[in-house]
């Protein structure tokens, strides 16, 4: 059963952190733009590339296609950390394997073209390694419009809020 809402692109962002965290890695999860190049050990950094279109769902909802990058980022102290940091990066990809992150599946696509490889920050100056996982997901955010009744297309209504509510810890 969903947990969450999915009424922003960022709360994509906040239920795969909680599904990173509740799985049990033993990582810091951070935001990939707020990354300071400081890692004490591991830290998996969520990344969210891009959108693009999708398919629109039969309930008037925009579809986005969402482009996310999960970049498993080792300490270099680590004795064997590039090879840490591919099977990290391996495990989160298992992980995203057919998950919604608890999102509503008529909102949360599952992912597609799950893939890992070296990540950009590889043999970081301040002392790491890093691989990362890919994979585009669909998400509908919102709650259901009604369509127009007339063919030509109408001005979306969803353009309501931007800002992020923090989630609040249970």
């Amino acid at each position: 059963m969903p947990s969450r809402a999915l009424n922003q692109l960022s709360d994509l962002f906040f239920a795969i952190a909680e599904a990173i965290q509740a799985a049990g890695l033993g990582v810091v999860v951070g935001n990939y733009d707020e990354f300071d190049g400081k890692v004490r050990d591991a830290t998996v950094l969520i990344e969210i590339e891009r959108t693009s279109p999708g398919v629109k769902q039969n309930d008037g909802r925009y579809a986005h296609q969402v482009t996310v990058t999960l970049h498993a980022v080792i300490a270099r102290w680590r004795k064997h950390s590039v090879l840490e940091a591919a099977n990290l990066a391996t495990a989160i990809e298992r992980l995203a394997d057919s998950n919604r992150w608890g999102l509503p599946g008529n909102q949360c696509d599952l992912p597609v073209d799950l893939h890992s490889a070296p990540s950009m920050f590889q043999r970081g100056d301040d002392g790491y390694e890093a691989w990362a996982c890919s994979f585009r997901q669909g998400i509908s955010l919102g709650p259901p419009r009604t369509m127009p009744e007339t063919f030509w297309p109408q001005p979306s209504e969803t353009a309501e809020t931007w800002q992020i509510e923090t989630p609040t810890d249970a």
